[in-house]
């Protein structure tokens, strides 16, 4: 991440719809900035996104788990979340009336060999290293708030995937893309590498999530 040299003038990032990049902008701006204000440019930087694909509990509708994970779970996880460095925390709803979208408008979408993953949820966390996320899990109120989720999260099935985001359309507008070549400087090499430079933490036999 490139380091700006007027720290005072940044404001908290901001993103769009679907961003993975952390996007500094110039805070403080008035009528009348001052010159380094008006020629900073955005500042972006590349960070882990991990995301979960879960199922609900047997026993419970697709309206209830929607009500508990949107109403109930995320406002109390996002203080834990915030509380330890999450860039972002995005939950994306895929109820059985939405994946029925692709079978019944859009069949030629699914080829043989392919199908419609079936989870219910996917829950994604932006993260500059794991060792935040190790502290978002960790934490004592993150744990009582999952302690007991057997009645409406199936612990036995999830997929798990990391990796970054790079965005091309956004707000109906292409972005990073630029004389027909994207703009984003890092390599693949210095991208795949994000979070692989912290610590293997092995998590006691107790932890949930």
């Amino acid at each position: 991440m490139n380091i700006d040299p007027y720290p005072a003038a940044l404001s908290p990032a901001i993103f769009g719809t679907s961003g993975s990049e952390c996007k500094w902008l110039p805070g403080e701006i008035s009528e009348s900035p001052r010159p380094f204000e008006a020629a900073m440019a955005p500042v972006k930087e590349t960070v882990l996104k991990i995301t979960s694909m879960r199922y609900r509990a047997k026993d419970v509708s697709e309206e209830e788990f929607h009500e508990y994970s949107s109403k109930d779970h995320a406002p109390k996880a996002a203080i834990v979340q915030a509380r330890h460095k999450a860039v972002k925390v995005a939950q994306y709803h895929t109820p059985s009336a939405s994946r029925q979208i692709i079978s019944e408008k859009l069949p030629w979408a699914v080829r043989p060999g392919w199908t419609v993953d079936d989870h219910d949820i996917q829950v994604s966390v932006w993260i500059r290293n794991t060792e935040d996320m190790v502290a978002i899990v960790m934490d004592p109120d993150f744990q009582a708030l999952v302690a007991d989720e057997d009645k409406m999260v199936d612990r036995e099935r999830a997929t798990l995937v990391a990796g970054w985001e790079e965005v091309y359309v956004e707000d109906g507008k292409i972005v990073n893309v630029e004389d027909g070549k994207i703009s984003y400087a890092e390599s693949f090499a210095e991208r795949s590498a994000v979070g692989t430079g912290t610590e293997v933490f092995e998590a006691p036999k107790v932890i949930q999530f």
